[in-house]
């Protein structure tokens, strides 16, 4: 059922790529580049502009999500993710700006982070700015290697996402060391 799916959503391109990204802060039960990297090697020279569409409805779904968080609280979280929620409860008192930025990397549902801002009250603006960030850092490095090296890089794609994680929690441990 999910290969029709996908087939369905590559088949119509830009709006394929635009329901999967408005969908991915609200509700998207399986990691984004299930449907992401199958619609950027279809057309690869197409890949950056469907990353573009990707981040911007993403960053319109997760406001909504933000906004159904705020509003109804922690009624929106599904039983199975208590767990996370206050995983994410501790990590956004510490640092919120650090949070919102490892959703691109970490394997918490990203529709828990959005949520999760809306239930906790973080600032909207900084909600938004960091969520385009993090959405930037997962997505569009992938769609570039897309775009260059075409279905080649898929062997290299887990060595590059785990290089960002790297990146991201060594600059991390530098930031605690200077805050300390």
């Amino acid at each position: 059922m999910f290969d029709k799916f996908l087939e369905f959503l590559k088949g119509i391109g830009e709006f394929g790529i635009t329901f999967a990204g408005f969908s991915e802060g609200l509700f998207l039960p399986f990691p984004m580049e299930t449907i992401s990297i199958p619609i950027y090697l279809s057309q690869p020279q197409k890949a950056i502009i469907f990353a573009g569409v990707l981040i911007f409805f993403s960053m319109i779904g997760s406001s909504i999500g933000y906004f159904i968080g705020k509003i109804f609280g922690e009624k929106v979280i599904k039983v199975d993710d208590k767990k996370g929620l206050e995983t994410l409860r501790n990590l956004y008192s510490k640092n919120y700006i650090l949070t919102l930025l490892s959703s691109a990397i970490t394997p918490i549902p990203f529709e828990l982070y959005v949520f999760s801002a809306g239930i906790f009250k973080i600032k909207f603006r900084n909600f938004f700015i960091l969520v385009g960030i993090s959405r930037i850092i997962r997505h569009l490095p992938q769609s570039i290697l897309i775009y260059f090296y075409g279905d080649k890089i898929l062997d290299n794609l887990q060595v590059f996402v785990l290089g960002i994680g790297i990146f991201i929690f060594v600059g991390y441990v530098f930031y605690k060391k200077k805050n300390i």
